[in-house]
C-alpha cells in the first residue's frame, strides 16, 4: 500500500476484551462480597448499555486501595494469561497494519479513560510499546477533527510520532465517538449489535461502516485503502 494514513484503534471493547477482565475481577470479588459484586456488575452492565464508562478500576482503587487491586490483577494474570484479555483478531489486526499504509508508525491506540485504568489493560494486553493517546474527554470525534489541518491532512499528535498523513481511520466499539469526525475520516464501528444498521442510518454518518469483529475490520479497510 502506498496510502499515507494513520491508524487509529480504540482500547477497550477493540482490542481489548474488557468485559473478560470485568468478569474475572468480579467473580473473584464476588466470593468475599457477592452484593458488592452484583452491584458493580449491573453499574458495568448499564453503562456499556448507555455507550457509557462506568470506571470499575477507578472505583477499587479509591475503595481497596492501588496494591489490593494490582494484587488481584496480578493472580487473574497468573490463572488466566494475558492473551484472555485480547479480543479475536486483535493480534492480526495489530500485525497487518504496517501494510495498509506507508506512515510510519501506522497506527496508534486512542483510548478514552482514567490514566492509570487504562495503562494497566495495555500492560496486560503487552502493548507498552505501541503508541498510545490516552484521553479523558469522551468526545473523541472533536479532538480527531482539531487535527485536521486547512489543505484537509491531518496533523498527528506527539503521542502518535507529530507526523502529517493524508487519511486517518479510526476503529471503536462506540458509535457515539465518531460524532464530528471529519468526513474524510475513514470510521469503522465494531459492533455486533442487533439494531447496529439501523442505529447507523440515524446518525447520518457517512464515512462509518459497520463490522462484527476486528477480522472484519481489516477485511474492509484493505478495500477502502485500496
Amino acid at each position: 500500500m502506498t496510502t499515507n494514513a494513520f491508524q487509529l484503534i480504540d482500547l477497550d471493547r477493540t482490542l481489548f476484551d474488557t468485559t473478560a477482565l470485568i468478569d474475572a475481577i468480579l467473580e473473584h470479588i464476588a466470593l468475599g462480597d457477592a452484593v458488592l459484586s452484583d452491584e458493580l456488575r449491573a453499574q458495568s452492565w448499564d453503562a456499556y448499555k448507555d455507550e457509557r464508562t462506568f470506571f470499575l478500576l477507578r472505583y477499587l482503587r479509591e475503595h481497596k486501595g492501588d496494591d489490593w487491586l494490582e494484587a488481584l490483577v496480578g493472580e487473574i494474570v497468573r490463572e488466566r494469561g494475558s492473551e484472555a484479555f485480547m479480543l479475536p483478531g486483535a493480534h492480526e489486526r495489530l500485525k497487518a497494519a504496517d501494510d495498509l499504509t506507508s506512515a510510519r508508525p501506522s497506527w496508534g491506540i486512542l483510548t478514552y479513560g482514567d490514566p492509570e485504568d487504562q495503562l494497566m489493560k495495555i500492560r496486560l494486553a503487552g502493548l507498552e510499546e505501541a503508541p498510545a493517546h490516552i484521553v479523558t474527554v469522551a468526545e473523541k470525534g472533536g479532538l480527531i477533527a482539531s487535527w485536521q489541518m486547512s489543505d484537509g491532512r491531518f496533523q498527528l499528535p506527539s503521542e502518535f510520532g507529530g507526523g502529517i498523513v493524508d487519511v486517518l481511520t479510526f476503529e471503536d466499539d462506540k458509535l457515539q465517538v465518531f460524532k464530528d469526525t471529519p468526513e474524510t475520516l475513514i470510521g469503522v464501528w465494531v459492533t455486533h449489535r442487533e439494531d447496529a444498521e439501523v442505529r447507523l442510518a440515524e446518525t447520518g454518518l457517512p464515512n462509518v461502516t459497520i463490522a462484527q469483529n476486528l477480522h472484519d475490520s481489516l477485511r474492509q479497510l484493505k478495500q477502502r485503502l485500496a
